[in-house]
């Protein structure tokens, strides 16, 4: 669970302070997580929607503190995230929200890369391949009472890259990561 909240935060953190455009709805890795309605206006602490040329700028930041990352990030289409407490939905609620986006994602040809269920804290990721690559991730954190994540990034997404990613979580150095993105912005 600890390498899948660095992965998260790491994404978070590089992407909270960057402005965004809405493009990529046509892409295959594309999910639509704001038709979940998880969230009522005022309940959002994160919203981000970062595709094009801002995508270039964090990836541009990155590059002196984590190459991988900048590398991956170069060659998205989109990322969007939404990180909040609901304030006005019930916890059942959002766990039927998730329920009923991992049936869309299945019907729609995504797999299940992980999922973990610890007692009312579920988190569930999705991914979509094309020719040996990935497309698209797409994942639901539900932390009844803490906060709900949900993010869906779409794009050429090298395995590989991925890979070295999540050998080096522990190692991110996410301080130094927000920093170099902020000198950007």
């Amino acid at each position: 669970m600890r390498k899948i909240s660095v992965l998260i935060g790491v994404m978070l953190v590089a992407f909270a302070s960057s402005a965004a455009a809405q493009a990529g709805a046509a892409h295959p890795g594309f999910f639509p997580i704001e038709e979940m309605d998880i969230f009522a206006e005022g309940d959002l602490e994160v919203d981000v929607d970062l595709s094009g040329a801002m995508l270039k700028v964090v990836a541009g930041a990155m590059e002196n503190q984590e190459e991988s990352l900048a590398e991956l990030v170069a060659n998205l289409d989109r990322v969007r995230v939404q990180v909040g407490l609901p304030s006005r939905v019930d916890s059942a609620a959002v766990s039927r929200s998730m329920t009923e986006a991992t049936s869309k994602l299945v019907s729609a040809g995504w797999s299940k890369i992980l999922s973990v269920e610890e007692g009312e804290t579920k988190v569930y990721f999705y991914s979509v391949e094309r020719d040996d690559r990935i497309v698209g991730i797409t994942g639901f954190v539900n932390e009844p009472g803490e906060e709900i994540v949900v993010i869906n990034i779409a794009g050429d997404i090298d395995p590989m890259t991925l890979g070295r990613l999540i050998s080096r979580m522990d190692h991110f150095d996410l301080d130094e990561i927000m920093g170099a993105v902020e000198e950007q912005n």
